[in-house]
């Protein structure tokens, strides 16, 4: 690798150096002032004046003869790129042989100079060109922030299509994209199909270190040489023969991870024993580290370049399009959101969510929101619509969101406008509006919740639109301001911001004018569409009803979060006590009558007294019927009983089929085998064993969205093209179901006595593999892969077949 060695700061002339001035500063905005602080910039300065040394150059490269494997030029945008005389004389493709790889870190304007002209010319197969997200919106550029990854990748991925100023980023061999220390987009241009994301899946861009004061400089030379460390690595290996693939993804996510230990430590502890400066061995060690560096990595496929195709990271997750993600609500269910690896999610307070457009809308107003509370004047409130099916939770998302911006003792108030008589109604807005400027009065800005406002033929409207723009209300011949306050207006009969506003109805329309709609719409600044546990509902002008959305795969996830929520299990790593078939009931029932209310009546009253949900709790029938349709439901928790029932009746059967499968396997992988002999011969309890893998297939198949059905019915037979995809999707998912399959034997195994030892002892009930699934050696772990990949014949033994899980029953 070739290096430089600049020389004193006094070969640089002023205007070519950067001037800062560091300050003590709170390691966070949240820790207390007394708290151990760091040296971080406090005020950068600028470059300097360009005086009477301004022709003065920079030191030549000391070692530009050299054949270096790896060249690494910043190009800050300044004299380097049009200077030839301090290039490294490696780049004259005439005196020498060509370094295996050139890394660019560059930046705005990007692609300019003669610098980057020289490079696309000659080394175009060799380019690594890495910039950040923001020199790229300085341009005429538009990439989204903080609304979704989604989002975020879509827009970058259209301009990068149709943008004639970004023609230059495909001249280079891998183009890398950062977005601050959130995550980073790799595009290998050699290959249209390869884009990987390397992201933080709990934070969008520029959300890690928003609480963190001050500044630091070198961040993206730390991002650069986490990259350049992985290519040495690749390289190095090479030399030794190992062959490999090129993978970025590693250092990528090492440089963004010591972007932040920067950005965290600083320049070192203010009243430390050492000078401060820059803290160069601690971000070697996060620079070379193997462990989890805490970032995702996921493939990016064509990613639309509009709204018309839903597009989600979450996809990742399935082969087959528009199928509920049943299987992986189970997960979420069961584990929590530690299965979420490489699935964005937002946090918000006790709101959980990974839905795309719920996201990007409770981003949006979570904005909304602090920057109203931190740039704006109070001048006049800030109304939000909030609308939602009944019982969705419309009120609790932008409490959290509130709660999290003005702290847990934020004043809400809480006002239902239908129970507001039309007798008294204008003394009921004005005391209601004391309420509120009493609140405001008293230091606070309070969030007020008009509840049913669309009720009552929007009859209340006229008493909201004055102080709505103008920030005042009139009681009497008195104006009084109100202040800086939140006004949330939830809908009680309209699931939809769309659908409040009538769309092809010239008669509704101009009703819906001369009841002031427009100007109340007009007023808004934001609105937030709530889902709730039922799946998404589209408008349908035509017939003024909603219709359900197919593209809406996600609401079994939000079924899972709120079931963790209603249970009391709100860690993330604690394990929801719950049997199969009742969580089946849960994830795929129809509807809930009264959205999240119905599941946490339903919840409440089927926990035991030790926890746990349990099937034997189930209210009676007409308590049920109230909430959901209890024979659906009754009938999805029975929904696998038949499989196992016709398992056990088929006892030798099955259990003579999976030993003949594993004394096969064996047999072709050469492992040493304990019952080396015919079914007849074998211990009872190991037959008993071979019954109980084929009595848990069902249990372990729906993690994966996957059903046991009879052959033949619904006139379902035998379907080669289905049992492709089936065997396809199974081993999309299969350290998945090896890993339960080995908890499904491991289970049976301790309840009937065995424990953990080495050397395995079968009259002792000792068994060496007693023990996780994850540390399991490679070949032990295989025999849980070859066991799952055998469902689908185990199964067809029992005139069973495994299909998709499309409908609810």
């Amino acid at each position: 690798m070739l290096t430089r060695n600049t020389g004193d700061m006094a070969d640089f002339p002023p205007h070519r150096r950067a001037y800062a001035v560091w300050g003590p500063c709170k390691k966070t905005a949240k820790v207390k002032e007394d708290e151990q602080k760091v040296w971080r910039v406090t005020e950068m300065l600028g470059y300097g004046s360009k005086g009477e040394d301004a022709e003065k150059k920079s030191k030549k490269s000391e070692n530009v003869s050299e054949v270096a494997d790896i060249v690494v030029l910043d190009d800050a945008a300044l004299d380097y790129r049009f200077d030839r005389t301090v290039w490294p004389s490696c780049l004259n493709t005439k005196t020498g042989k060509k370094p295996e790889w050139i890394v660019v870190k560059m930046s705005h304007p990007l692609c300019h100079g003669d610098l980057w002209q020289k490079l696309r010319e000659k080394f175009s197969d060799k380019l690594i060109l890495i910039a950040s997200a923001n020199d790229l919106r300085r341009g005429e550029v538009m990439i989204s922030r903080s609304r979704s990854w989604e989002q975020t990748v879509q827009d970058l991925m259209a301009e990068l299509q149709t943008n004639a100023e970004l023609t230059e980023l495909h001249k280079c061999r891998h183009l890398i994209i950062h977005f601050q220390s959130e995550g980073a987009l790799w595009i290998d241009n050699a290959n249209n199909s390869f884009r990987r994301l390397i992201f933080d899946a709990g934070n969008l861009e520029g959300e890690w270190g928003k609480d963190i004061p001050g500044q630091v400089l070198g961040r993206n030379s730390c991002f650069t040489a986490g990259v350049v460390r992985a290519l040495l690595e690749h390289l190095t290996d090479a030399k030794k023969n190992i062959s490999s693939k090129l993978d970025l993804a590693r250092g990528i996510g090492n440089g963004l991870a010591a972007m932040r230990t920067l950005q965290e430590t600083g320049f070192g502890a203010v009243g430390g024993k050492g000078a401060p400066g820059f803290p160069v061995a601690v971000l070697v060690e996060k620079l070379k580290t193997k462990e989890d560096n805490g970032f995702s990595t996921v493939l990016i496929a064509e990613a639309t370049p509009d709204d018309t195709k839903p597009w989600t990271l979450i996809d990742g997750n399935r082969t087959v399009e528009n199928l509920p993600l049943y299987g992986f609500a189970r997960q979420v269910a069961q584990h929590g959101p530690k299965v979420l690896k490489g699935i964005p999610y937002g946090r918000f307070g006790a709101l959980f969510t990974v839905d795309r457009r719920e996201l990007e809308s409770l981003n949006g107003i979570q904005q909304l929101i602090d920057d109203y509370v931190r740039f704006d004047k109070g001048s006049k409130p800030l109304s939000i619509g909030v609308f939602g099916p009944p019982g969705a939770g419309k009120s609790f998302g932008i409490k959290q969101i509130a709660k999290g911006i003005l702290g847990d003792k934020v004043s809400i108030l809480e006002f239902n406008l239908s129970q507001f008589s039309d007798k008294n109604m204008l003394d009921m807005f004005i005391g209601a509006l004391h309420q509120v400027r009493d609140k405001v009065l008293q230091g606070t800005t309070p969030v007020v919740f008009w509840d049913e406002f669309d009720s009552g033929e929007l009859k209340w409207l006229q008493y909201l639109l004055a102080p709505m723009q103008d920030g005042a209300f009139l009681e009497g011949q008195m104006t009084h301001p109100i202040g800086k306050c939140i006004f949330v207006f939830a809908g009680g009969t309209r699931y939809t911001m769309k659908s409040f506003s009538p769309e092809n109805n010239p008669e509704k329309c101009k009703e819906f004018k001369l009841k002031k709609g427009p100007d109340f719409v007009s007023r808004l600044r934001g609105s937030l569409n709530v889902l709730g546990p039922n799946p998404r509902q589209v408008f349908v002008p035509e017939t003024d009803s909603y219709d359900p959305d197919a593209t809406d795969t996600c609401f079994p996830i939000r079924r899972a979060l709120l079931l963790r929520v209603l249970s009391g299990v709100y860690k993330d790593k604690e394990e929801l006590k719950i049997d199969s078939g009742l969580l089946n009931a849960f994830m795929k029932v129809r509807e809930y009558k009264h959205g999240a209310r119905s599941m946490e009546t339903i919840v409440s009253l089927t926990m035991g007294k030790k926890g746990g949900l349990m099937r034997s709790n189930l209210p009676p029938r007409e308590q049920m019927d109230l909430h959901v349709d209890y024979d659906e439901f009754v009938r999805l928790i029975r929904q696998d009983m038949q499989f196992k029932a016709t398992c056990k009746a088929l006892t030798p059967v099955l259990a003579k089929r999976i030993h003949e499968f594993y004394l096969k396997l064996a047999k072709k992988n050469k492992w040493e085998v304990k019952y080396d002999m015919s079914f007849d011969k074998l211990p009872a309890e190991i037959k008993n064993d071979n019954v109980a893998a084929a009595v848990r297939i069902p249990k372990i198949l729906s993690l994966a969205g996957l059903q046991v059905v009879l052959q033949g019915r619904d006139g379902r037979k035998k379907d080669a093209q289905l049992l492709v995809k089936i065997r396809a999707h199974i081993e999309h998912h299969i350290e998945l179901l090896a890993e339960a399959e080995h908890n499904g034997w491991l289970d049976y195994k301790i309840s009937n006595d065995w424990k953990y030892g080495e050397p395995r002892d079968d009259s002792k009930k000792i068994h060496n593999c007693l023990k996780n699934y994850a540390v399991l050696n490679e070949k032990d772990k295989e025999k849980d892969r070859d066991a799952v990949r055998n469902y689908p014949d185990i199964a067809a033994e029992a005139g069973y077949t495994i299909i998709f899980e499309k409908e609810t029953c």
